[in-house]
């Protein structure tokens, strides 16, 4: 009997909710008389494919949506719903009789039987100091033998590799040492484990093999180390884990020794590793297919902005891509089926959310969508234009443009610069819910990829190294520059936002341009590097001193130049601040601090922070609020309503949610 069948029968209103879920998002073509309008309850609403991992007989996808774990039949039909207890759920893995499946959730590891029941709890030690988002079990792997499940622990105040049995009766650590552990996985007969260490000295993090025993669950004598990357001079560069061969001779993990990166392979015995792609391109996420014999892998050839699945020889040779789409987007997760005809892989683009897909593996046929998650109203937004202008220095910075539909020719709109966080982030063609709203309301969106983006190799990425608020401000003022230069953008009107490092940027820019902005959204962004590399995580400021060319007593002049709360004095543009309280990122005291000083030099600032929140915003009523604020904000300042009917004597109203989402900081002086 069909294990779907089974569970349908058993939790028949389940089956039907699940699938509504899942498949009512199926695009309908709109009459000709109605327009689409994307509202930000749909932004919220959005449910894409995160998190899917195949049965071990290749029937049956297991799902994460709204928190809960759906069984989806890869031949098509109802997903059924397994789970329904509180908190999300993450690291989906199936045992390897395929009867039980191993998920992470509250902090620890918990199995689940795929007919059906009450999970159960196998790990619930109390979560590790430091960041919150690393202090507890996650990450589970079953052994390819059974018995045991390998998962990554931050009990301890770092990364470490643990097992648990999967009756959750023992449990034993298997990297007892001070350093990052973590990114293991399982060699085909279960007796290795290859995962990844990271410390100071090499920050970009080393394989290392550890033998394991199965009878007793403990490691074999100590980890030997298999190769250590040469540390990246920036430290925005890191092994990203290895996947083993079938046979579990070599290995094929991704490096960037050639300045992009691409895939070696390395024995697993030991040696250097031989590297089998190559171009000016990045390649990422190799998996061997079940004979061994081919790669899949996701790579941006072809456009540096978007990512499709290619295959390739495992040991070298002509690389072909695996489906062709008419929108650039991005492809991801590539997983074989186990008679390795089939790879199934995660896509979404500018105009689609995220779905799971299915391709023939020779690449005969198109790809087959299993899941439709893509809002109705998202179905006339728009594929952004790559748009490319230089900088001062004269390097060629690209970007993605929106421009709103209903612009009139020659009309000169209002502008938002939205700037992404990292600094090794990069924009690329992804449905993208905020850039498409902005452009729905009239505004010009730029997203520029300034120096220090990830996606165009290793010189790039690493151009701002001991130059915080240098040249990758002037790669964004040029993208505003390039903006009104072509006729689009108003020079008054122009507005630039960002979290993160989005949100630093942005700080930069109203000292360093002080005239360019109307308007300006700092979101959790640093405005003291110093500050932030003492109260921020212990990665974090490894990789920012590493980035700043050592700490602040050995690169004092680096760090004051990088210091906008010394320079406050300039700013001219209006700001709207936002922050999560509880952020382990961005110390908070970032933000108080820098509104703090703008008030006493009488700069206009308005300041709101969100209680119970890390690195961003992530429960949905404070999103929502906080866009709403955003948008009032640049209403305001760049796009004025008339006749409101407002009785609010503040100088930018603000709306008010039913229940008090944000603190608000006002001035009180």
């Amino acid at each position: 009997m069909h294990l779907i069948a089974s569970i349908r029968r058993q939790f028949p209103v389940m089956a039907a909710l699940a699938a509504t879920t899942l498949l009512a998002g199926v695009p309908q073509r709109l009459s000709a008389q109605q327009t689409s309008h994307i509202s930000l309850q749909d932004i919220l609403s959005e449910e894409p494919i995160t998190e899917t991992a195949l049965s071990p007989d290749g029937k049956t996808f297991a799902i994460t949506r709204d928190g809960q774990i759906f069984l989806l039949p890869v031949d098509g039909g109802w997903p059924v719903r397994l789970t329904s207890t509180t908190g999300g759920k993450t690291g989906l893995s199936w045992s390897p009789d395929g009867k039980l499946i191993a998920f992470a959730s509250r902090g620890g590891i918990w199995t689940v039987t795929v007919t059906g029941g009450q999970p159960r709890r196998l790990t619930d030690a109390p979560a590790g100091g430091g960041d919150p988002r690393q202090a507890t079990d996650r990450e589970p792997q079953w052994s390819p033998k059974g018995h045991w499940i390998l998962f990554t622990s931050g009990r301890r105040g770092h990364n470490s590799q643990m097992v648990v049995s999967e009756d959750g009766s023992v449990s034993s650590l298997l990297t007892p040492g001070p350093d990052d552990a973590a990114q293991g996985k399982w060699s085909p007969d279960g007796t290795q484990i290859v995962f990844v260490e990271r410390a100071r000295e090499y920050f970009s993090g080393r394989l290392k093999i550890l033998h394991f025993d199965p009878r007793s669950g403990q490691p074999e004598g100590k980890a030997s180390v298999l190769y250590t990357a040469p540390v990246d001079r920036g430290g925005g560069w890191e092994i990203r884990g290895a996947e083993w061969s079938p046979d579990g001779r070599e290995l094929v993990t991704v490096l960037q020794n050639s300045g992009w990166d691409h895939l070696y392979l390395i024995p697993a015995s030991g040696g250097e590793p031989k590297q089998i792609t190559d171009g000016a391109f990045e390649d990422a996420d190799p998996l061997f297919s079940p004979d061994g014999k081919t790669l899949a892998f996701v790579s941006s050839r072809g456009l540096l902005e978007a990512r499709n699945v290619w295959v390739m020889p495992a040991h070298g040779g002509e690389a072909r891509i695996l489906s062709k789409f008419d929108t650039p987007g991005i492809s991801a997760q590539p997983e074989w089926s186990p008679d390795g005809r089939s790879i199934y892989f995660h896509h979404q683009s500018p105009t689609e959310t995220a779905d799971l897909l299915v391709a023939d593996a020779k690449g005969e046929s198109t790809p087959r969508y299993l899941t439709h998650t893509t809002p109705k109203n998202f179905e006339d937004a728009q594929v952004p234009e790559r748009v490319t202008w230089k900088s001062k220095d004269g390097k060629e910075i690209a970007g993605l443009l929106f421009t709103p539909k209903a612009a009139k020719p020659g009309a000169r709109l209002p502008a938002v610069l939205w700037i992404h966080g990292g600094p090794e982030g990069q924009d690329v063609f992804r449905a993208d819910g905020w850039a498409q709203y902005l452009a729905q309301e009239g505004y010009v969106v730029l997203e520029p990829n300034y120096r220090g983006s990830s996606g165009y190799g290793e010189v790039f990425r690493n151009l701002n190294v001991e130059d915080s608020n240098g040249a990758e401000v002037d790669d964004v003022a040029t993208g505003a520059q390039y903006l009104v230069d072509r006729g689009l953008a108003d020079p008054a009107k122009l507005a630039i936002g960002g979290g993160s490092h989005g949100g630093t940027m942005t700080a930069y820019m109203v000292v360093h341009y002080p005239n360019l902005f109307a308007a300006a959204i700092e979101l959790y962004g640093v405005v003291d590097r110093e500050l932030f590399v003492e109260r921020t995580n212990p990665p974090s400021s490894i990789r920012w001193m590493m980035k700043m060319g050592g700490s602040p007593t050995e690169k004092p002049e680096v760090y004051r130049r990088a210091n906008v709360l010394l320079q406050v004095d300039k700013v001219q543009t209006p700001l709207l601040v936002m922050h999560g309280e509880d952020d382990p990122q961005v110390p908070p005291a970032d933000s108080a601090f820098f509104v703090k000083a703008l008030r006493e030099h009488n700069k206009t600032v308005f300041y709101f922070t969100y209680p119970n929140e890390l690195h961003g915003f992530a429960q949905p009523a404070h999103r929502l609020d906080a866009w709403e604020k955003q948008l009032a904000f640049l209403q305001h300042y760049l796009n004025p309503k008339f006749g409101t009917t407002s009785t609010s004597t503040e100088e930018v109203v603000f709306p008010e949610s039913k229940e008090k989402q944000a603190n608000a900081h006002p001035d009180v002086r």
